[in-house]
């Protein structure tokens, strides 16, 4: 996994809403934590992919599933019981009416 490819989202008025990506990692039934917060899924990408090389390097990471969602452009690394997600979230930009 060296290189990420770059895909555009078939649901265009959410690739237009304010959203930040969100960078974690954990392990199965233990929790994980938050590595970075993004503006950009072109900014997270080195970072995650430093994430699954240093996981895969002090580990001895077996990927068992990895891939791209199609829809949403999240990322995710999963071996054994450890796992790295790249996930796009909403913003609020302000309050919801009632």
């Amino acid at each position: 996994m060296t290189e990420l490819a770059i895909t555009t989202t078939q649901d265009t008025a959410a690739a237009q809403e304010p959203s930040v990506w969100i960078l974690e990692s954990g392990e199965d039934n233990e929790g994980g934590s938050v590595k970075g917060v993004y503006t950009d899924r072109d900014l997270a990408a080195d970072n995650f992919l430093d994430l699954v090389r240093d996981l895969a390097r002090y580990t001895r990471l077996d990927v068992d599933r990895s891939g791209e969602d199609p829809g949403t452009g999240d990322l995710y690394v999963h071996g054994g019981c450890d796992w790295i997600s790249l996930t796009r979230y909403a913003v609020t930009t302000r309050r919801q009416l009632r």
